[in-house]
């Protein structure tokens, strides 16, 4: 009988008490692996020498996944759940009906910051470079997430694929880098509630997280727009226990299960069932940032040919001193 479930996920503990209750149910123990990047996770799932059962990665990992065939089609039979998700988080990964990959949480790319060091409300990037403003500033070690932001500052898609475009971010990034204190790597959260950093560019699920404890810590999306960003429940290629991890699956996809994930993480569910179950607060924040994408301030990460891809990685190591 199968008594460990391999897990991949990212730098996050707000997830445990749910897995908890599966294991206590089944019997079956989930080992966690974490990862801060999703370049870290990608050297973990091609590199491995122990297959992973079911991993838990953002947009552009999942279609870079998907494009080399490392991952499984997943068995509906035995995701009866899938029934309660909103298909507009099937259109945004390019996998409209769940194929490979389940909408898992959704948070959007902003600004965390501690109120009472900056002396003001911080609402778009001239806010955060403010030449006047110390370097006390992290911004995220992930070329796609970056670069995209970068991107929309400068009046650009965070998708394109015009040279000339991701040269315009690439400068923009430059021309600031002197006040950029850190490049991150998951930990924006814990550096901002330490005083370490007065402003990070972070998950809105990670900031409002440590804001519930501490009424200085604020967290906006940039005026100019930003991105939205959904992790995935996913099982790989070579997982050794596929139908266990569509049974976790399935799992998390009880409203009960998913709304205290989004309770505990303060991220969004893509689930519509458990959105009655999740506290007020939340769940006001979470209808204005589904107000923002409707508006078209938010935008989704796609796909881009893998030469693309490269061009973002060298802007962005150019960046990084």
């Amino acid at each position: 009988m199968l008594s460990e479930l391999r897990l991949l996920d990212s730098y996050s503990t707000s997830d445990l008490p749910v897995f908890n209750t599966f294991s206590a149910e089944t019997g079956i123990a989930i080992t966690s692996h974490l990862y801060s990047t999703s370049e870290e996770a990608y050297r973990f799932l091609t590199t491995t020498d122990q297959a992973y059962d079911v991993i838990i990665v953002s947009d552009t990992l999942v279609h870079r996944l998907r494009r080399e065939q490392r991952l499984a089609v997943l068995n509906h039979a035995q995701l009866p759940n899938l029934v309660h998700l909103d298909p507009m988080f099937a259109k945004s990964n390019g996998d409209p009906d769940y194929r490979f990959c389940v909408p898992y949480r959704w948070s959007v790319l902003g600004f965390g910051y501690r109120q009472s060091a900056t002396g003001r409300a911080i609402n778009n990037w001239d806010d955060v470079f403010d030449p006047a403003y110390p370097d006390r500033i992290g911004v995220p070690d992930e070329a796609r997430l970056s670069m995209g932001m970068a991107l929309i500052k400068s009046g650009f898609s965070p998708n394109s694929s015009d040279p000339a475009a991701i040269a315009a971010a690439r400068n923009w990034w430059l021309s600031v880098a002197h006040q950029i204190n850190r490049f991150t790597t998951s930990n924006e959260q814990e550096l901002l509630q330490r005083d370490e950093l007065d402003i990070v560019v972070a998950r809105s699920g990670d900031i409002l997280q440590i804001a519930r404890d501490d009424a200085d810590i604020r967290f906006t999306i940039p005026e100019e727009g930003s991105i939205l960003i959904t992790d995935s429940l996913c099982v790989p290629a070579n997982a050794v226990h596929q139908s266990i991890a569509e049974q976790l699956i399935n799992f998390v996809l009880t409203p009960e299960h998913s709304a205290a994930l989004a309770n505990m993480s303060r991220y969004g569910t893509p689930n519509q069932a458990a959105l009655p179950l999740i506290d007020a607060e939340l769940r006001a924040s979470l209808n204005q940032y589904i107000a923002q994408e409707q508006a078209g301030l938010l935008f989704h990460l796609t796909d881009v040919d893998p030469a693309v891809l490269e061009l973002y990685r060298a802007a962005w190591t150019e960046v990084q001193p």
